[in-house]
């Protein structure tokens, strides 16, 4: 669905080229509990629910997939991020997630939209 999509493609190309923001751990952070896994597990749970609700058409074989994707991406994450995963992040690196994940939803209602 979403993995396997040139959309998907584009957004990692995008991780990518934005990885430098996440090479500097002397930042000021914007939390000391949270991690910048924390974070993005958050945003990505928030994200997928706003999904679902948006598209209440969809069927639970659909949701189960997006759930598939979802862990998918997040491992994928957590694999170019692993050394920084379980650091607090910046307000740069704050601003990042935010752009990326909404970026990541945006991804998903457009391939949803083509299911249903």
């Amino acid at each position: 669905m979403i993995t396997n999509s040139d959309g998907y493609i584009q957004l990692i190309h995008f991780l990518a080229n934005n990885l430098a923001i996440f090479e500097h751990h002397t930042q000021q952070k914007v939390s000391i509990t949270d991690t910048i896994g924390d974070i993005f597990s958050e945003h990505i749970a928030s994200n997928t629910m706003a999904v679902c609700n948006q598209h209440k058409q969809l069927t639970e074989k659909h949701r189960f997939v997006i759930i598939r994707e979802i862990d998918a991406i997040v491992g994928d994450l957590e694999e170019v991020l692993s050394s920084v995963w379980d650091v607090s992040p910046s307000n740069q690196q704050m601003e990042f997630i935010e752009e990326f994940t909404g970026l990541m939803k945006n991804l998903f209602d457009s391939e949803i939209s083509k299911l249903v």
